[in-house]
Formats: structure tokens, sequence, C-alpha cells
């Protein structure tokens, strides 16, 4: 049986809701010291997510999230792009794309539980939250999700969206698509 692209995502959504989050848990020591994905990342709005900003030199985001990542070598990453996956569960995490050794985007890889941004919006909060909160951010129908954004001091901040639900987050320099 053949389910649509729509569908897939959004039972891969449910699946992240119901089951993943409870195999996640707060930044363990180790990832705190050795560089690692956070389990919890945060996003500050214009500013950076799960503690990256825009800018950061590829070391940088090594000494944060570490080296355990995948490169994107294949349409659509058109420039570099470092996917960082939790080591278990569904395959979700985040990713940094890179143009000249420098962040251009940082953005969530699936509905990651637990990611929320500094204000309170969560993965899984109803779009609406995202409209309390910023009034009419711009909209952009991307392949299969759909995103709301904003932009701030030259830093657009995006809430990805699937089926009404926020599940994911990004941040883009100017000039690169909100759509990952």
């Amino acid at each position: 049986m053949y389910l649509g692209f729509e569908v897939r995502v959004a039972l891969a959504l449910l699946f992240t809701l119901v089951v993943v989050p409870a195999a996640v848990a707060a930044p363990t020591a180790q990832e705190r010291s050795t560089g690692a994905l956070p389990t919890r990342g945060v996003l500050v709005v214009g500013k950076s997510l799960a503690g990256l900003s825009l800018g950061a030199t590829q070391t940088a985001v090594k000494t944060r999230w570490g080296s355990r990542y995948v490169n994107c070598i294949k349409s659509p990453c058109d420039d570099p792009t470092w996917m960082y996956f939790y080591p278990s569960g569904e395959p979700v995490g985040a990713a940094v794309r890179f143009r000249n050794n420098k962040a251009v985007a940082v953005f969530t890889l699936g509905a990651v539980p637990g990611w929320k941004t500094t204000e309170g919006i969560k993965i899984a909060d109803p779009a609406s939250k995202v409209y309390d909160f910023y009034g009419n951010p711009k909209y952009t129908k991307c392949i299969g999700y759909e995103a709301l954004s904003l932009t701030r001091g030259g830093v657009t901040t995006s809430f990805y969206l699937t089926t009404g639900v926020v599940y994911g987050f990004a941040i883009t320099a100017a000039g690169v698509p909100v759509c990952q």
C-alpha cells in the first residue's frame, strides 16, 4: 500500500509525539562536556537554535554538537550540510548548512520532542500559538510542510508546520531559503 508524502509525514509526527518523548531526557554531563546534539534544544527567535548561531564556524559546530554527523551530499543539499541524528529511535535531529565554512542555516530534522522556544512554543503545539506570539508571520509552502517566518536583525526564524501543528524550527541567513 502506498501512502502519500503528507500521510507519511503525519504518521512520523504522530509516532514521535507518542513514542519518542519517553526516551528524551535532559542533556547529560557528557553531552555538555564533549559536544553532542542537545536532547532539549531551545530556539531563541532571531538568535540561535540549540546553542548555535548563524555565522558559527564548522569548528565551533563540532565543539558544540560533536562530530557524529552525516554529510548531506545529494540534492537538496547544495551547500555542505551536516545532519545530526539521535542514536536511537526515529531519524530525528537537527542540521547545519554552511557557506564558506560559516553556518547559514540551523534547523530541526523531523519533530524533535522536547525542543521549544524561549517563549514556550513546543513541538506539537498548534500553529495558532505562533500567531499568538508573533502576529502575522510570512507564510511559505514548502514540499510536504509549511513555514511561518519572521525576520529580526537579518536572521529569519521559521516555524515548520504540518497538519496545523509545529513540527520544527529553523534560523536562516538572508538569501537562504526557509524551506530546508
